[in-house]
């Protein structure tokens, strides 16, 4: 799965909002890696030519593993109805 690091978006004095370029349509939620790291997933930096705060979530995301990050996640960016 991949994600996108805050604290790299905002160390290089971007927003959040950086990362929605080219996905219209689409929300932004957030959580912490610690989240991810409970449900025995691990957090491994993938920066990509065009976006350094790029990451990927790896491990199992059994139905139940992705309800719970659901519900551990706040918007950040509604998608539009």
């Amino acid at each position: 799965m991949s994600v996108y690091r805050e604290d790299i978006i905002v160390a290089e004095g971007g927003r959040p909002d950086r990362v929605m370029a080219g996905h219209p349509g689409f929300g932004l939620v957030s959580t912490t890696a610690k989240r991810f790291r409970q449900k025995q997933q691990t957090v491994h930096p993938d920066p990509l030519p065009d976006e350094t705060a790029h990451a990927l979530v790896c491990g199992p995301k059994t139905r139940s593993r992705r309800r719970w990050f659901a519900k551990h996640s706040n918007w950040v960016i509604i998608p539009p109805a």
